[in-house]
């Protein structure tokens, strides 16, 4: 049996492919937002087909009705942000309990370089989803908190790089799981939706 091989809850089960779902939804949101529902090339479009039909209108309606399908779709990102958030209280709660241990604890009791450096990764995991959690939460309820726009600044543009740590982390441990599969760790994945076995 691999290092990765182990007991799996069905706790921890439900949250890593939960989270997985609420990671994936903020991720494409996140894309839409800035590719197919920018709202600024689509107000560009707008202008240009209603030009077409002799419809003139002002840069700022354009941006107004460019917004209104990119906020309609943005709902989902809160849902799904929020969602993300009860999952990631769950897991915190199951450190603080010690019902599992945080991942770093793991690294330092590791029977491989490899195994360290994934459980490190993890905790980043962790580190990097609590701000993506707090600052998420400071830009939705900024208004209410009297907090301006602009310095919030740093914070949003924080927020909007760590997407990429994101995506470099899911596409290394998805490589990560299927290289264990089909090397030192059979049956990895299938413990995921069975629980594995007792080492």
């Amino acid at each position: 049996m691999g290092a990765f091989n182990e007991k799996r809850s069905v706790n921890l089960r439900v949250w890593h492919w939960l989270s997985a779902i609420a990671v994936f939804g903020l991720m494409l949101t996140y894309i839409l937002r800035k590719t197919v529902l920018n709202y600024k090339t689509n107000a560009e479009i707008i202008q240009v087909k209603l030009s077409e039909i002799g419809v003139l209108v002002a840069d700022d309606k354009a941006k107004e009705i460019a917004k209104i399908f990119r906020d309609n779709m943005w709902q989902w990102h809160y849902y799904l942000g929020f969602f993300f958030i009860g999952l990631l209280a769950f897991r915190l709660y199951a450190f603080a309990t010690k019902k599992d241990k945080f991942p770093s604890c793991k690294a330092k009791e590791a029977p491989s370089r490899e195994f360290a450096a994934v459980k490190y990764a993890h905790a980043f995991f962790y580190v990097a989803a609590l701000y993506m959690a707090f600052s998420g939460l400071a830009m939705y309820y900024r208004e209410a908190l009297g907090i301006s726009k602009e310095s919030l600044s740093l914070v949003k543009e924080l927020h909007e790089l760590a997407f990429w740590f994101f995506a470099v982390f899911i596409v290394a441990h998805i490589a990560g799981v299927v290289k264990a599969e089909v090397s030192s760790d059979k049956g990895l994945i299938s413990e995921m939706f069975n629980g594995g076995d007792e080492k």
